[in-house]
């Protein structure tokens, strides 16, 4: 199994970039393909730029030229000259930042330069989106909302859905919705969905919208009066400037009316406008008050670094060893990435914590439920919350959960937006790892702290670069002596612990020492399971004839 494609903080400790977008990607495709899909959709989204200048009346209204270059993004939920056309005419530039150019000044200024090495990276590092052309941000914007959207889609596979789609938004949607779906009783996409608010949001943020929340209330009042918007923009080749302003009234008088309505149906109640003042900052508006979707949404991702730290993991060991350290104390925070986190968290627990001999199988693991894995999943996203919110005071747990949705599950670059926001900072980073242990319910909080604050003998570039590709036995036993230094020496308390597991004979009911064994036979019966998704899987490569499907020797149901 190759690797996921990581988030723009993919870096080193020292915060440098570790790869491009295209290198070891998880569907096969080459770097050169990668960028061939941005160079086409690049021109694709040129020319609705081009398009969108040919109506709109900039000689006449000149800001329009500052509206278009700043938040003219070609994302939403109509087509994407229309977008741009309604996201300029919406967006109100200040008096100053107010500029009068040429047409074909203004195409320079949105062509984005193939040349430059940088728009090639996908996502856009943090430090170069704003240099970026609006082109090349309402790119990032596409990408963004269909990877938010459908959790487990890869960077690449967005692209080439948007480069099946013509950089059409609804119509990628429609072929990812055609591609995706397991049964035809599933909810089909809704733009009224919370997780599609969500997405949108992060769209605009990703591509760096001056007000991503008037964005999003823009694209849903246009769906809501699609019929007398489609009027103005359609009865006009070039918009005069009567119909700007028409259309300009119709989109505030849409959000006027619905933040009206909600207003009325919440009189009386505490609103963010007057409540948590201390907590609130710009862009944590209502819409996004979401806190269950936020922590399913990152559940989400949670679990495909689980399954990139699976697949990086020799087999034959994850089969007889590193499945219980993993499910045990393989967290996802740490000093690295996430998938390299949990790799290092796994390796040295079972170094730490060895599984006591009663407790040894005495054969190999074929299969990890997914509730099993599910908890270890759940322990991590309590963990890194409790970390940020110990780390900085004043941060709510909504708060937390978005700059993580942000920040891709990635401490370090979470922790850097987090400041960025505003938020004051409480609390040493031991103190954050010892609260984020204790909330994950790690057994030894303690040796946690020690292992995450170690500095390990290896350069933390060549670290990274290790455990950016699938280990064999060698690498993990070079891993395994790295991190032994910091396993904890056997205290009293734990010495007791391990003489209670060893007389547990003596603690057991008659009935509980019945139930085990019966657990262990079930469990060891795993074979059958596995047995039958391999059928399925040959049968399937018959059915379809893409060929032969490897033998799943480990599966996750």
């Amino acid at each position: 199994g190759g690797r996921r494609e990581r988030a723009s903080a993919s870096a080193d400790m020292h915060g440098k970039p570790l790869r491009r977008i295209g290198e070891d990607c998880p569907d096969g495709a080459t770097s050169k393909s990668v960028r061939q899909d941005i160079c086409i959709l690049l021109d694709r989204i040129h020319g609705f730029y081009e398009s969108a200048l040919d109506r709109l009346p900039a000689e006449r209204i000149p800001s329009l030229t500052t509206r278009l270059l700043k938040a003219g993004v070609c994302f939403g939920f109509l087509d994407p000259v229309s977008n741009i056309i309604a996201n300029t005419i919406f967006y109100t530039p200040s008096a100053e930042d107010e500029i009068e150019e040429e047409e074909e000044i203004i195409i320079s200024k949105v062509r984005t330069n193939t040349k430059d090495e940088r728009i090639f990276d996908i996502p856009l590092y943090p430090e170069t989106v704003d240099s970026m052309t609006v082109a090349r941000r309402s790119l990032e914007g596409l990408v963004t909302f269909l990877c938010f959207q459908y959790r487990y889609l890869e960077k690449t596979e967005a692209l080439r859905y948007l480069r099946l789609a013509g950089c059409d938004l609804l119509g990628a949607v429609g072929f990812v919705e055609q591609d995706r779906k397991r049964s035809p009783g599933e909810p089909v996409f809704n733009i009224m969905s919370p997780t599609t608010r969500i997405a949108l949001e992060c769209a605009a943020l990703s591509a760096r919208h001056p007000k991503p929340a008037e964005l999003m209330g823009v694209s849903l009042s246009l769906m809501s009066r699609t019929v007398k918007v489609s009027k103005i923009l359609g009865a006009h080749c070039c918009l005069p400037s009567a119909a700007v302003k028409r259309l300009a009234k119709l989109l505030r008088a849409s959000i006027d009316l619905g933040a009206g309505r909600k207003k009325k149906r919440k009189r009386g109640e505490l609103t963010p406008s007057n409540t948590e003042s201390a907590e609130w900052r710009p862009g944590m508006h209502g819409t996004f008050r979401h806190t269950q979707t936020l922590k399913l949404l990152l559940l989400g991702k949670i679990h495909g670094f689980y399954l990139e730290a699976l697949a990086l993991l020799p087999r034959d060991g994850l089969r007889k060893l590193h499945h219980c350290s993993l499910i045990k104390g393989g967290y996802c925070y740490g000093p690295l990435d996430p998938v390299s986190n949990i790799i290092l968290n796994t390796i040295w627990y079972g170094t730490a914590f060895p599984m006591h001999q009663d407790f040894e199988f005495d054969f190999q693991v074929d299969m990890i439920c997914t509730r099993t894995l599910m908890r270890i999943e759940c322990c991590s996203l309590y963990g890194i919350v409790a970390f940020l919110r110990a780390r900085f005071s004043s941060l709510s747990e909504h708060d937390a959960l978005w700059h993580l949705l942000l920040a891709n599950v990635d401490l370090r670059l979470a922790i850097e937006m987090v400041e960025q926001s505003g938020f004051l900072i409480g609390g040493t980073d031991l103190d954050a790892y010892k609260k984020a242990a204790v909330d994950s319910w790690h057994s030894d909080p303690d040796a946690l702290v020690k292992f995450t604050t170690l500095s390990l003998d290896i350069e933390p570039t060549k670290l990274s670069h290790m455990l950016a590709h699938a280990l064999d036995d060698c690498t993990v036993e070079h891993l395994t002596m790295l991190v032994s230094k910091s396993s904890p020496t056997k205290s009293k308390k734990r010495a007791r612990l391990l003489n209670k597991v060893s007389s547990c004979s003596e603690i057991l009911n008659k009935n509980q020492k019945m139930l085990i064994p019966a657990i262990r036979k079930k469990f060891k019966d795993q074979e059958f399971y596995v047995r039958k998704v391999n059928d399925a899987l040959k049968k399937k490569s018959q059915q379809t004839g893409v060929g032969t499907f490897a033998s799943f020797t480990y599966s996750l149901i």
